[in-house]
């Protein structure tokens, strides 16, 4: 599994992202990035999870290391957390959600023995031990441990893990505001962008709005001017030396009204 951390703009937050197959070594990494991420209004830490699961043991070293630094899981918009990722380390959080259109895959525990998937008892028992420890109920642990074979996977979404898996999701402060939930359901698509002002437009509420209304006045601009290669060259030069030179909102906010009001003053 890798870490990284993503700086969520709207709520002035760096997050953990974690991606991939668990593995050996993965514990280590976790808190060697965990240092340098930021506490929610609750105190913790938060995790943001995308990955299909992987090695057992290695999930629950992962585990105890968000023991000792206390951590709020999620899985919002596109993000995908399967098998000891779902099991093991979303319900091990402090705090956990699914938000936006995130989902969980469950299935149980297995080995393999030559070609052929056997079921892992002692596995399975110790995935609910451990959940149950967090407040996930006895019946929301038979559904997601015992009813799916090692070749099949439940996928769950925020209605189903919510509602129907008693104490699987204890949501946090974080998502009791329309704003925050929102920049929190973003927060892995905007991780994956390459470019910090990117990250922000994506991230904060107000810079998309800024974005959308730049791009809704240049494709007018664009359908009225006569001249469309030369606004296109303009607004290729102003991504090029203003926006694109921003590290911060104040600046990419007074680069966008500059452009908006260049725009609607400029004649077709």
């Amino acid at each position: 599994m890798e870490f990284k951390i993503y700086h969520q703009p709207q709520l002035d937050l760096r997050m953990i992202i974690g991606e991939g197959r668990i593995q050996d070594g993965d514990a280590e990494k976790f808190l060697s990035v965990a240092r340098i991420a930021d506490r929610d209004r609750e105190g913790l830490v938060t995790l943001v999870l995308n990955s299909s699961g992987g090695n057992v043991e290695a999930a629950f070293r992962i585990v105890d290391a968000m023991d000792k630094i206390r951590v709020y899981t999620t899985v919002p918009d596109n993000a995908r957390c399967a098998s000891a990722c779902a099991s093991i380390l979303f319900a091990s959080g402090e705090r956990r959600s699914v938000v936006g259109t995130g989902l969980l895959g469950f299935h149980s525990c297995y080995r393999r023995d030559g070609r052929t998937y056997t079921e892992d008892s002692l596995c399975n028992e110790i995935i609910a031990a451990n959940a149950m420890q967090r407040g996930v109920t006895h019946a929301g642990i038979n559904r997601f441990v015992k009813q799916y074979g090692a070749q099949d996977m439940a996928w769950v979404g925020r209605n189903v893990a919510c509602k129907s898996l008693p104490g699987l999701c204890k949501p946090g402060l974080l998502e009791t505001q329309g704003e925050t939930r929102t920049a929190l359901m973003r927060s892995f698509d905007c991780s994956q962008f390459i470019s910090i002002q990117t990250q922000l437009i994506c991230g904060d509420a107000e810079l998309a709005r800024a974005d959308k209304v730049l791009a809704g006045i240049y494709q007018q601009k664009m359908k009225a001017s006569a001249n469309r290669a030369r606004l296109r060259a303009d607004q290729r030069a102003w991504l090029r030396n203003s926006r694109n030179l921003c590290a911060d909102k104040a600046c990419l906010l007074r680069s966008y009204r500059l452009r908006i009001d260049e725009l609607k003053h400029m004649r077709s």
